[in-house]
């Protein structure tokens, strides 16, 4: 090994602690956080409206009378009363969508709080449109951006609803102006109250039918669109359920294959060590060559299965999750180095071990299997006469942290985040291990995302690898490396 090589720095990668996707089920219970999120969304957009009318406030009190000038009245007065509205609005939404989280019935709670918010809207946007001129300029249209935001989030005939409802409104403000009950405004100077009394009521009914047609249009295209796209979207739902669907049968499939064949490779593998033995009399040299290798195919193939039934099993969800226990965690990696000592000392691999008594809490046979893969990866990818370090210390917060440290052919920085997969090798490991099944560190990851432990991998090529697994001082509390 060159200097120039012994310099490397590892690459670091942390394994994230990604919960498995959701089911068909909880998909369907999905309506009311959905709706949730929706009106969180529309909470955000309204900080939005405040900061422009006070923007526009600010304008109207520093360029009131430079605007004048250009035909254009504009008052501070009403956009700070919008924008104090929306603020007092929007802290009673969130103060009510934080009771509304922790409600029974989470679909009907939240469906009401943003109905609550869309007439509220509504009306605050009446009001607007009522300030800047309901007849006299485009202010009306403002209503198209809410219908086309509704035509997103709701179904066809909510947002016609929504449409309906805002036309309403509108009409009852015009109607409102015309009957003199309350006063008609516009941002234009040359405006005045009179002038909108001797309208004939012809223009007037043209005009908010001119506003109808347009928002009924808008309505129409956007609703066709939404209601596209959501079809869309069940559809590839649906056809994403089926894919879902048969790759569970193929599983089962193989897996029920698998269960058959384990009992026969394990039938031949032990007559072959009966054959090796010579407890059936003397063989040729030339047969008792190819009995070897049928052996060791046949232990291969056995080691293969067992961590196809492993990761089945980890990712099964037909059964109740394992409960919890006490672990020794300092006495379980004596077992495993035990365990494992044979196959070390093959290629003169030695261990040294630095542990500490330490007491985690978690499913037994999880860890084992961590543990396990971790140390036969360390000592298949070592190089022959090298060492493995193994340490454990206990945490100051509790829980505890393993390394297991190997001086072998590391793994390149690009393909750090890809040995979790299932049945990934990289080109270096499959030259120093052609027995591998690719599956190990899947299991690793499996139990890292079920027990909450935390993985992290250090490692440059030919500068060994570092594992370092961070046991939570409680159980189900998500471990972070720092």
């Amino acid at each position: 090994m060159t200097t120039a090589t012994a310099t490397v720095k590892r690459a670091v990668y942390d394994l994230p602690l990604v919960a498995r996707a959701p089911d068909e089920s909880s998909a369907v219970a999905a309506d009311g956080p959905l709706l949730l999120h929706h009106a969180e969304w529309f909470c955000k957009l309204r900080w939005l409206v405040v900061v422009a009318m006070l923007a526009l406030a600010l304008v109207a009190s520093l360029t009131g009378d430079w605007l004048l000038q250009y035909g254009i009245r504009l008052q501070a007065s009403w956009p700070l009363g919008v924008a104090g509205a929306l603020v007092l609005a929007n802290v009673a939404y969130l103060a009510m969508l934080r009771v509304v989280r922790n409600s029974p019935n989470l679909t009907v709670a939240a469906d009401r709080c943003l109905w609550l918010q869309i007439l509220v809207d509504l009306a605050v946007l009446t009001a607007v449109v009522h300030f800047l001129g309901s007849v006299e300029t485009v202010a009306p249209l403002m209503v198209l951006f809410h219908i086309v935001l509704v035509c997103i989030f709701f179904s066809s005939v909510q947002s016609l609803a929504v449409t309906g409802i805002a036309l309403a409104m509108y009409v009852l403000c015009v109607a409102l102006e015309s009957s003199g009950i309350l006063q008609a405004q516009s941002v234009w100077a040359s405006f005045s109250p009179a002038a909108r009394s001797e309208l004939p009521d012809a223009v007037l009914a043209a005009h908010v039918f001119a506003v109808a047609f347009i928002s009924l249009t808008i309505w129409f295209l956007a609703s066709r669109l939404a209601g596209a796209l959501r079809q869309r979207d069940a559809e590839l739902a649906a056809t994403n359920r089926r894919l879902m669907a048969a790759t569970d049968e193929r599983a089962r499939h193989m897996l029920q294959t698998t269960h058959q064949l384990k009992a026969p490779f394990a039938a031949i593998h032990a007559n072959t060590q009966v054959l090796l033995g010579g407890f059936c009399g003397k063989i040729p040299h030339d047969a008792l060559q190819v009995i070897g290798k049928i052996a060791n195919r046949c232990e291969m193939l056995s080691g293969e299965i067992k961590a196809m039934l492993q990761l089945a099993n980890l990712r099964s969800n037909a059964q109740d999750p394992p409960k919890p226990t006490t672990i020794e965690l300092h006495e379980l990696l004596r077992t495993s180095l035990t365990a494992m000592e044979p196959l070390a000392a093959k290629r003169g691999i030695r261990f040294v071990e630095n542990i500490a008594s330490a007491t985690i809490r978690g499913v037994h046979d999880h860890i084992v299997m961590m543990i396990d893969n971790i140390l036969s990866n360390a000592v298949a990818y070592s190089f022959d006469g090298q060492q493995v370090s193994v340490a454990c210390q206990v945490k100051p917060s509790g829980g505890a942290i393993v390394t297991v440290e190997d001086s072998g052919i590391g793994i390149p920085t690009t393909k750090l985040p890809l040995i979790f997969d299932d049945y990934y090798h990289t080109a270096e490991a499959v030259k120093q291990n052609k027995a591998s099944t690719g599956l190990g560190l899947a299991i690793v990851r499996q139990v890292a995302m079920a027990d909450k432990v935390g993985v992290r991998v250090e490692s440059a090529p030919q500068q060994g690898t570092l594992f370092t697994l961070d046991f939570p001082a409680c159980w189900g509390e998500p471990i972070r490396l720092t």
